[in-house]
């Protein structure tokens, strides 16, 4: 498994819903300087983005809990934590996740399977480290240099700006 980070959330909005992206950064040890960074690119709908960048945004706290913040407090309530989350497998064009919580002691984790977008936006909102599997990161994933990255976010978000409803 690769640890990652949430480079990104390129969301979309529109009259029609727009498919929206969450762009997933490797982290480079300090052995691997001169190596590319590897990024994952999970197409999402813009809710679940719109769930994640809320996760992120902590200025942006509502005053009712949402979907996600409330399943965090029920974990938390029934003595557990988020541990992590792992991305571990794709069977082209969906993506599979578990959520790993932690209750403490022996026998201590337990996994429940989660669409990526519900677990990415868990795992910002419970600082939990994410993992993707080395082979899907190696069959779904790109490496770029960190200005690549950028420019290969704003070439897609100008692509979706040209789409219509009738091109899905």
């Amino acid at each position: 498994m690769v640890r990652v980070d949430i480079e990104s959330v390129v969301m979309t909005s529109g009259p029609m819903p727009m498919p929206s992206v969450v762009v997933l950064r490797e982290r480079k040890g300090d052995g691997a300087k001169d190596a590319p960074a590897r990024v994952l690119s999970i197409q999402t709908g813009a809710y679940e983005a719109a769930a994640i960048g809320h996760g992120i945004d902590f200025s942006r706290q509502s005053d009712r809990p949402l979907a996600h913040d409330l399943v965090l407090r029920l974990v938390k309530e029934l003595g557990a934590k988020v541990g992590r989350i792992e991305i571990n497998r794709w069977e082209s064009p969906v993506f599979y996740a578990d959520v790993v919580f932690d209750r403490g002691g022996e026998d201590a984790e337990f996994r429940i399977d989660a669409r990526p977008s519900d677990a990415l936006a868990l795992a910002v909102r419970a600082n939990a480290p994410i993992y993707v599997e080395d082979d899907v990161m190696n069959r779904a994933g790109k490496a770029v240099g960190k200005s690549d990255s950028k420019d290969e976010i704003e070439r897609f978000d100008e692509f979706v700006q040209t789409l219509s409803p009738d091109d899905f």
